[in-house]
């Protein structure tokens, strides 16, 4: 019992040092699921390299490609457009669908995004593609090329995120760029409205002003010069 109990606390508190971790964040179960595919891929791709078979080979290509597209899905349809607020696709156009137009969203208004999922995110996001070239490099180096497949298709699929939401975010950067310029043509707009107006008073109280001083010289005795 008093082992039960030990074992218990200690479970208690390594799941409360994970959410001690995610007390920042507005939502910590995304940046969880922003990041449990990718560790799981990562996983089973160290797992299969150690214990290496002719079965276990294709097993675990498999698996890896499984995990590494739910984790495309995850991240291109649900993190990215609930932590950042961003959001992009391709869209086929055309009468035979040969056209594909790549949209880039990013979300409207006054939107900020909370700063720990923001820098998870983008963190997560550029660590992913870095890891999986690494192992590249490795397989390259340990002439493992079979298992280049799964790391080739890992990096397509994360540089393909990261290029998506890099517009998205380059998107998000050019509306602030132009709503900063819209302000500061509407500022100067209405300068140039009210200018007229103030310069009439300006020339009102100029007048004013010297017109009070020509009063007062003329009220001054003037001196007769006699020859």
């Amino acid at each position: 019992m008093a082992n039960d109990a030990i074992d218990g606390s200690e479970k208690h508190q390594q799941n409360g040092g994970i959410m001690e971790y995610f007390k920042d964040s507005s939502s910590p179960f995304l940046c969880i699921l922003h990041i449990c595919f990718k560790i799981a891929a990562i996983f089973t791709y160290l797992l299969g390299g150690v214990f290496e078979h002719g079965s276990n080979f294709i097993t675990v290509t498999v698996i890896c490609i499984l995990l590494l597209a739910a984790d495309f899905w995850v991240v291109k349809n649900i993190t990215g457009r609930l932590l950042v607020g961003l959001r992009w696709w391709a869209q086929v156009e055309g009468e035979n669908g040969t056209e594909t137009r790549w949209i880039f969203e990013s979300a409207e208004g006054n939107y900020t995004p909370n700063k720990f999922d923001q820098t998870w995110f983008w963190g997560v996001l550029y660590t992913t593609p870095m890891i999986w070239g690494a192992f590249c490099f490795t397989g390259l180096m340990k002439f493992n090329f079979g298992w280049l497949i799964t790391v080739l298709f890992a990096i397509a699929l994360s540089c393909a995120n990261v290029y998506g939401y890099w517009q998205c975010s380059k998107d998000q950067k050019a509306k602030f760029s132009q709503m900063m310029q819209q302000g500061a043509e509407y500022g100067a707009g209405a300068a140039l409205r009210h200018t007229p107006s103030l310069i009439g008073k300006m020339s009102t109280f100029a007048s004013r002003f010297g017109g009070g001083g020509q009063t007062g010289a003329s009220n001054q005795p003037q001196e007769n010069t006699f020859v």
